[in-house]
């Protein structure tokens, strides 16, 4: 019989004291153990094989499995290949592995990027859809939304599901070119119309009551959850602090990313002072990005991933509220990743999961993390990555084999992954060719053809955010 977390939950709300709620409670007195699954970067492509446009354009979300299931073309039926994105069979492949590793979820943290890299030129391409105009490309972006929306809650019918924006999560249409396309504003539409299709699992335990409200203003929220019942997890649309943002069909300027940092610094005010702890979870990390030095992405140069004016303001509110700032999860990369904060004398504030990703873009293999935690404790006493082992060959005919990659705890020697715990791996990585080795082989999820040649490239950014401790690392290496 399923373990309840109801109870739990409902007495975390009192805790979770969301914005304009000014009462505090005592802890949960029931806390314990359970399981839930991070995900993230499905990329879902919808329009994979082209002769099922129309129908689904026509079509009502719940009536695009059947429309999927009718194809009969290699696009419809062969996994997605390394180099694209997500199809049908890959995605009911990676939902079927999740739910047999986790049958009965509490939690499923998802760190954005749900749709399609240039999902509106894919669209604009499809000649068998008659109306390809701003309103008919938007409706169809929301119905995809609501399509993921409800195959991750049939597939966790009992799990508080937790979505965060990811940087092509937009319905923004044909104002901005497609080069652009990967970092643009979601849209008041789009907001609202994802607000709705999450809400059901988001507040599934009255953890975000005010969810829809949140979320349409920005797409950021806070909610109670169960690994934690003593904090409020604060879910972040980091994309207007990306340096790649592109602002042109939302309202301009820089309020959207300035708007959220205040919202945030009430958050961070309001948890300290009820006595909470702060979880953070969001699509585009603290740190540097570090791109492939070989192949397609070699072009791309390492840079920050938030822009100096935001990431300035955002690492001196972590390093103010490093108290209470428990642990991140971000995502982004499509790798499986860490990142570590720390202040200017190298003292611990917090560490970050970056979860690997669904679709195989990137040369990586699909993967997913299935995680326990410790109610009492507040967090994640191991995690396990699942990968998908025959990328290249899984079809309908042929199905996936999903295998167990690693546990962090095995691999790392610690005993949880949490801040202390990703650190001590992290400094593990840098100083032991055994765990090296490890983190190497695991960072595309156990594609050894997969973007990756200079280890420095990668393991300076590990545990430095800013670009002068990141070249000093590297430098050094």
């Amino acid at each position: 019989m399923r373990r309840t977390v109801v109870a739990p939950l409902l007495l975390s709300l009192a805790l979770i004291v969301l914005a304009g709620c000014n009462s505090s409670s005592a802890p949960p007195t029931n806390a314990r153990s359970g399981t839930g699954i991070f995900v993230s970067d499905f990329h879902f492509n919808p329009l994979a094989d082209s002769t099922l446009a129309a129908r689904l354009v026509a079509a009502l979300p719940a009536q695009w499995d059947a429309i999927f299931s009718s194809s009969t073309s290699t696009a419809g039926t062969a996994y997605t290949s390394y180099g694209n994105d997500t199809n049908f069979p890959l995605l009911q492949s990676a939902l079927t592995a999740m739910q047999q590793r986790a049958p009965n979820p509490d939690v499923v943290i998802i760190s954005g990027d749900f749709l399609v890299h240039e999902f509106q030129m894919l669209f604009d391409e499809e000649t068998t859809v008659a109306d390809h105009s701003p309103a008919a490309y938007a409706a169809f972006v929301n119905k995809t939304e609501a399509y993921l929306a409800m195959k991750l809650s049939q597939t966790f019918p009992h799990a508080q599901i937790i979505p965060a924006l990811g940087n092509v999560d937009s319905a923004c249409g044909s104002a901005v070119p497609s080069t652009t396309l990967d970092f643009v504003y979601a849209g008041s539409g789009f907001l609202n119309a994802f607000s709705a299709a999450w809400n059901p699992a988001v507040n599934r335990f009255g953890g975000a009551p005010d969810f829809q409200a949140t979320f349409a203003t920005g797409g950021y929220y806070a909610t109670a959850f169960p690994i934690d019942p003593q904090a409020r997890l604060i879910v972040l649309d980091t994309q207007p602090w990306s340096g790649a943002y592109d602002d042109a069909c939302g309202p301009g300027g820089t309020n959207l990313g300035t708007t959220e940092l205040a919202w945030l610094r009430v958050q961070f005010a309001q948890a300290r002072s009820f006595g909470q702890r702060v979880w953070l979870l969001g699509h585009i990390p603290p740190g540097i990005s570090t791109p492939g030095t070989t192949g397609p992405s070699s072009a791309i140069p390492v840079a920050p991933f938030y822009s100096d004016a935001y990431a300035t303001q955002l690492y001196a509110l972590f390093a103010q509220y490093r108290d209470i700032l428990t642990f991140g999860i971000f995502a982004h990369e499509h790798n499986d990743d860490f990142r570590v904060a720390r202040d200017s004398s190298g003292k611990l504030i917090f560490g970050m999961k970056l979860v690997p990703s669904i679709t195989p873009l990137h040369g990586n293999n699909p993967a997913f993390v299935q995680f326990t935690y410790d109610a009492s404790a507040g967090a994640v006493t191991n995690a396990s990555t699942w990968y998908l082992t025959n990328t290249s060959t899984a079809s309908t005919k042929t199905p996936g084999v999903w295998a167990l990659e690693y546990d962090f705890d095995g691999t790392y020697g610690q005993t949880a992954m949490d801040s202390n715990g990703v650190a001590n791996a992290v400094t593990a990585i840098m100083t032991q060719s055994s765990a090296q080795a490890a983190f190497t082989r695991y960072y595309p999820s156990a594609n050894a053809a997969a973007e990756f040649s200079t280890f420095s490239t990668y393991g300076c950014a590990l545990g430095n955010l800013t670009m002068t401790d990141y070249n000093s690392c590297a430098s050094s290496r």
